[in-house]
């Protein structure tokens, strides 16, 4: 009866097919074991036994026999992760040579993607995202956000950036918003996740905003692309969905999508949110 409910309210997103010019990395996945470990604050490890010794997550709300009840659980989660979802578009430039002694700013590149909300800090919004969103390519590049109830494009500045685990910080003025809300990326830190534990996507895919689509935890996986074991799982995500969020049932942080696959919409990978951690940690955005 659960899943039937969960099939209603995803009818409530778009499930979307195709393809458009938005970079969307395909994984390879290997056998090889990735050996290095992330670490933060010189304590924090990933990739060990750490993880593996973490206890499993359980909440309340998956024991939950109210038909009702439950339904009500999953339309909130899916409302608040449409709150914490923004729109991120890159433009990157160079100048150009027109004639002798002539230069033009020429558009070198462009891009869209997504993020999620995880900081309210000195008047500015932070946001997570995947750094192939934001490459600037060795030029110059502008960054614009679309938050929850915008009208319009508002400039966003580069915070930080790591090529090598995928992951970046933008941030753009809070202003007078009221519908934005923060992610909750710290509650799952510290656990494990379970096969098949029901997990749900936000993201902008295909220039559809906020669209939420859901699916469950597969697997920890080893992927070419990553120096990390990455987060396997079935809820479909293309391109333009690259550093949205992927929540559980309570709209904790999971993880960040950034690959999709050529094989089947339903297999999807994110970053974990341990390393996401070590990131805002050693950027001192660990608050």
């Amino acid at each position: 009866m659960k899943r039937i409910l969960a099939l209603l309210v995803a009818a409530l997103s778009l499930s979307l097919f195709g393809c458009a010019g938005f970079y969307f990395p395909f994984p390879v996945r290997t056998t090889t074991a990735t050996t290095a470990a992330i670490t933060g604050e010189g304590t924090f490890t990933y990739l060990d036994g750490d993880y593996y010794a973490y206890p499993y997550y359980s909440s309340p709300n998956y024991h939950l026999n109210n038909v009702d009840a439950y339904n009500d659980v999953l339309l909130a989660t899916r409302n608040h992760i449409r709150r914490v979802n923004v729109q991120v578009h890159s433009t990157v430039y160079r100048i150009g040579q027109i004639f002798p002694g002539i230069t033009q700013t020429l558009v070198e590149a462009s891009s869209s993607g997504s993020g999620v909300v995880f900081l309210d800090r000195d008047g500015y919004y932070y946001v997570l995202t995947n750094h192939h969103v934001i490459d600037d390519l060795g030029y110059t590049a502008s960054y614009e956000i679309i938050a929850f109830g915008d009208d319009e494009a508002q400039p966003a500045e580069l915070v930080c950036q790591d090529a090598d685990l995928d992951l970046a910080v933008l941030r753009f003025a809070k202003q007078n918003r009221t519908t934005v809300e923060l992610i909750d990326w710290t509650t799952r830190l510290r656990t494990r996740l379970t096969p098949g534990e029901l997990v749900l996507a936000v993201g902008n895919p295909l220039s559809v905003e906020n669209n939420v689509t859901f699916g469950e935890f597969i697997a920890l996986e080893t992927i070419e692309n990553a120096p990390y074991k990455v987060l396997y799982h079935s809820a479909t995500i293309h391109e333009g969905s690259s550093g949205g969020a992927l929540v559980d049932l309570d709209g904790n942080l999971l993880g960040i999508n950034a690959w999709g696959s050529e094989d089947s919409d339903e297999e999807s990978f994110a970053i974990p949110v341990q390393v996401v951690y070590v990131f805002l940690a050693n950027n001192g955005l660990a608050d």
